[in-house]
């Protein structure tokens, strides 16, 4: 490795450049302590290189993974206070913490190996596994370090914030994977524009996993929030924390991305909630969406959207929904008298249309006031006539207006990519065939059926299990993996004695299985011996011979034809066994035998 020369930050080779041209950045300034020196190497396998974050919990790091020849995240726990390091970078338990190590590892190696089980979400970062060395643990996950935070991508905007079309592109891929998550168990903490990283691709992506005692003041151990993005219940206002603190600060998110600005704290806004959408962005954001972060950035946990599905069925309605934004949008001030209310609507909206014009285009305030009050009114009235046309119209009129908006809904979904019809819900596929799942025209263009055929009792082609979770609900193309039962392989018994076969048969799993006597033996040692084993086609009925692969269902058929026992052939004995030989004849039916279970 010292011979390739590579850059610590990138993990791409610079010769023995000091200074990356790749990612610009130095590369001999040596890490501070307590953090692992640059060039450890980890489990034999990863090279340490730049530290990328750090919180009580522990380090992450940009490595280099020797085996694979490519550049990984190394997360490694180092809670602060309980661990020192010591000779030979090893972690040394201090002294009386012993128990708060392995409480603090059993949560961590808890979370890492739930987050390795999840797949199939574009913004989820891939988990490899987890690596125990020097004295601790740590998690190997997909190298993001190509990529730059949502805060940095955000900040690029010439305006400082991008509009609804746009985000809710990058949005509702991470609001699928934190549904994911809250159904696995896991509740992040830290969702921030610092957390979410934007990878090379344009796809937004969920970083920054930490263990609950880090997300939460007055815990044994020192808390990391984001202020602004922290739901109240973090600050220690009420017990624990849910899918809902998610939602908080997912909906915190949004709300910079849509306004440019950061919400006001939440431990702030429980004495003096101010928290509202500046007139300017009223007017060009759908209602729908205003209404949806209302709902998300309740301050009080019970009054808050509480699931990632409830925020996206939110956030995912037609414009048709836009009379409901109002109503939520007032709920938020319900603290406040209705002449305080409006005047700080008033004034953020005066501002905001005021402060970049020119002192020759300045109006006085409550022109402006009276202005847009007039509109509202105007709107109001406007409302409630097309409303009561609509109650005065005939059937036929309803119909037809019915039958149009809904035409004019599907083409807006086709052409602009609306979100709500555009999803499935996945299903249990367990027990299901195949066959009947990959030739399903519902799932086209939402799911890519890939296979794992496992021997198994099951019958053959039925699905044995999925790698994505029944009710996940699935917004773009994504791979699923389907584990489907393959049956069993039929042992080959031609040859050998009609007991010993029938016995390797039920071994294999097999239960129905049929003998017949079937033509005289040649000779005598040849009896009872097995010549041809076939099964039964269950669509025709009819024997057929076993697959090329050898594999069946566990209750398909099977009939073994054996040998006959030997018969001397004199004139004496055929003369007097004719009659009793009839149905052992060539062109008659063979004996069949019923061979218990």
């Amino acid at each position: 490795m010292e011979k390739e020369k590579l850059c610590l930050r990138c993990m791409r080779k610079i010769g023995d450049n000091d200074f990356c041209p790749y990612c610009r950045k130095e590369n001999s300034e040596p890490q501070k302590e307590p953090f692992l020196p640059l060039k450890t190497v980890v489990g034999g396998r990863y090279l340490v290189g730049k530290l990328v974050a750090s919180n009580s919990e522990g380090a992450t790091y940009y490595a280099f993974d020797m085996d694979e020849k490519a550049p990984v995240t190394l997360r490694e726990l180092f809670p602060k206070g309980i661990l020192s390091r010591g000779e030979g970078n090893y972690c040394l338990v201090n002294i009386g913490k012993a128990s708060e190590f392995i409480d603090a590892k059993e949560e961590f190696v808890k979370l890492w190996t739930t987050l390795t089980e999840i797949k199939g979400f574009t913004a989820l970062t891939q988990v490899y596994g987890l690596v125990e060395d020097l004295g601790t643990v740590y998690a190997v996950s997909e190298y993001l370090g190509e990529g730059k935070t949502l805060r940095e991508f955000l900040l690029e905007q010439e305006t400082g914030y991008i509009s609804w079309d746009e985000a809710r592109v990058l949005f509702m891929p991470v609001l699928s994977a934190l549904g994911q998550l809250h159904y696995a168990g896991i509740i992040h903490g830290g969702i921030c524009p610092e957390t979410l990283i934007l990878d090379k691709n344009g796809k937004l992506r969920i970083t920054g996993y930490s263990i609950e005692e880090v997300r939460r003041q007055k815990s044994s151990m020192e808390c990391e929030l984001f202020d602004g993005y922290a739901a109240v219940e973090q600050y220690g206002f009420s017990e624990g924390l849910g899918t809902s603190t998610d939602i908080y600060a997912f909906s915190a998110v949004l709300y910079r991305t849509l306004i440019g600005s950061v919400p006001m704290s939440a431990a702030s806004r429980l004495t003096n909630d101010k928290l509202m959408i500046p007139g300017k962005f009223a007017e060009q954001l759908p209602a729908y969406v205003i209404n949806a972060l209302v709902n998300g950035l309740q301050i009080l946990p019970n009054d808050r959207t509480v699931t990632a599905e409830e925020l996206r069925d939110e956030l995912s309605a037609s414009p048709a929904a836009a009379g409901t934004a109002s109503e939520a949008y007032s709920s938020m001030y319900a603290s406040q008298s209705d002449e305080v209310e409006e005047a700080v609507v008033e004034e953020v909206a005066l501002e905001d249309e005021i402060e970049d014009a020119p002192d020759s285009q300045k109006i006085k305030k409550s022109t402006i006031a009276v202005f847009i009050i007039s509109v509202i009114l105007c709107l109001g009235i406007l409302i409630v006539a097309l409303w009561g046309i609509k109650g005065f119209s005939t059937d036929k009129e309803d119909e037809t207006t019915t039958e149009e908006s809904t035409t004019e809904f599907v083409s807006e979904e086709e052409t602009e990519g609306e979100i709500g019809a555009s999803s499935i819900t996945v299903p249990n596929f367990r027990g299901k065939m195949y066959d009947d799942i990959k030739n399903d025209d519902a799932y086209k263009g939402f799911l890519i059926f890939k296979t794992e055929y496992v021997d198994s009792d099951e019958e053959k082609g039925s699905v044995i299990s999925q790698d994505i979770t029944e009710g996940t609900i699935v917004f773009e193309e994504r791979t699923i993996t389907l584990r489907v039962s393959n049956g069993q392989e039929v042992p080959n018994v031609v040859g050998e004695t009609l007991k010993s076969a029938v016995s390797d048969l039920k071994k294999a799993g097999f239960k129905k299985i049929e003998t017949v006597a079937g033509s005289i033996a040649d000779k005598q040692e040849d009896s009872m011996k097995v010549y041809s084993v076939v099964c039964e086609d269950s669509e025709t009925d009819t024997w057929v011979e076993i697959p090329d692969d050898r594999h069946l269902s566990v209750s398909d058929k099977i009939i073994v034809y054996y040998y006959g026992e030997y018969v001397e052939e004199t004139e004496e004995t055929t003369e007097e066994t004719t009659e009793e030989t009839t149905e052992e004849a060539v062109d008659n039916e063979p004996v069949v035998e019923e061979v218990a279970e």
